[in-house]
């Protein structure tokens, strides 16, 4: 068993979390964050017992004695070989010991050199505390992104994206980004960092946001295990137009009352934070379709919401910019694709919230 020393000579020792340390991780994550924690994996008892069982998920705990002091979650995509780490957790009295930078080292190792589980480990970072961040920049990891009014804590918080690539990884992506300019300048700071290849740039015809053409209604699913249904049933006879945001499940879905659109989306009730896990439309204005759904969202109480898309997607990302998107971060080797090759994405959001920075300004 993994041990380290504190600085008063104690011992901190490290064991994979079970579903006899439920209460005591629930408890951890109430000391520190008071109640305003918004991942239900942390507070609701089923799920926790659900995801320490799971064979894709490596969760670490730190002890000093039998109190646990420190957490913190890998969650696996064992297909596309992609990993996330997050709700990373240490006692504040236990701070600056090099407790969390021991669990996820200790992690990066068995991921991505012991075996090959994962080619790409990505984590977000709060940007009101500068440690995590300092953490995993040191161990590897490279900043790629920042979301502005992402999550609510305390307050509206802006996160930013780090990414850790497996040694040759980014040999295995597809090269030269089909991009549309917006994104081409984010890209072009990415491609500085890592020492990328230049993309090919598209140009493709602008549309007013102002312009959303006629009203689309849409009316939500609510009911998890009827749209889950709906969701397992559309991937089984590849219904969908786009599937792909990992380690994520959709909990509401919006559906147009003419049928001619759905939108699948997970949605935190505690802090409006929702993303787009999947969505099919049967009509050829799609941008169209966003943006009422994104009329339809608000109303729902959906303060921020994400969408993944394809670096080689200029189409999509055009539509997505045209209705009200921004580009905040750059995910390099993302996905693997039919050809072994790993593809790019592009995360995308939208905040119903005055964007902090400009608050500030503006007061």
């Amino acid at each position: 068993m993994k041990r380290i020393t504190l600085n008063d000579g104690r011992e901190v020792h490290f064991k994979t979390a079970g579903s006899d340390d439920t209460e005591a991780i629930i408890g951890l994550y109430q000391e520190v964050y008071k109640g305003s924690y918004t991942l239900r994996e942390v507070q609701d008892p089923k799920i926790l017992e659900k995801k320490v069982e799971d064979p894709n998920y490596f969760w670490t705990l730190a002890f000093l004695g039998n109190r646990i002091i420190g957490s913190v979650i890998f969650t696996i995509d064992p297909i596309n070989k992609i990993g996330k780490s997050y709700a990373a957790v240490v006692l504040e009295e236990f701070r600056g010991q090099d407790i969390m930078r021991f669990m996820v080292l200790q992690a990066l190792e068995r991921l991505t050199k012991l075996t090959r589980t994962c080619d790409v480990i990505y984590a977000t970072t709060r940007t009101v505390s500068f440690a995590p961040q300092v953490v995993l920049e040191h161990l590897g990891f490279f900043p790629m992104g920042i979301f502005p009014n992402v999550r609510k804590v305390a307050s509206m918080e802006t996160h930013g994206l780090e990414i850790f690539f497996r040694e040759d990884s980014l040999k295995m992506r597809r090269p030269q980004p089909l991009l549309v300019p917006e994104a081409a300048t984010f890209y072009n700071i990415v491609r500085d960092v890592l020492n990328l290849e230049e993309c090919e740039e598209q140009n493709l015809p602008l549309s007013d946001p102002r312009k959303m053409g006629s009203t689309l209604n849409f009316r939500v699913e609510r009911d998890e295990k009827v749209l889950l249904r709906k969701f397992d049933d559309y991937q089984n006879k590849d219904l969908m137009d786009k599937v792909f945001f990992p380690f994520t499940e959709p909990n509401l879905l919006f559906v147009a009352d003419d049928e001619s659109s759905e939108i699948f989306v997970n949605f935190n009730r505690t802090d409006g934070h929702a993303v787009i896990v999947a969505y099919r439309s049967q009509t050829d204005d799609l941008r169209r379709v966003i943006m009422w759904f994104c009329e339809a969202a608000s109303k729902e109480g959906i303060r921020y919401i994400e969408l993944l898309v394809n670096a080689f997607r200029p189409d999509l990302q055009r539509i997505t910019i045209d209705a009200k998107f921004l580009p905040c971060a750059y995910f390099p080797s993302m996905r693997l694709n039919e050809r072994n090759q790993r593809e790019d994405y592009l995360v995308f959001s939208r905040s119903f919230e005055t964007l902090r920075c400009i608050h500030e300004m503006l007061v």
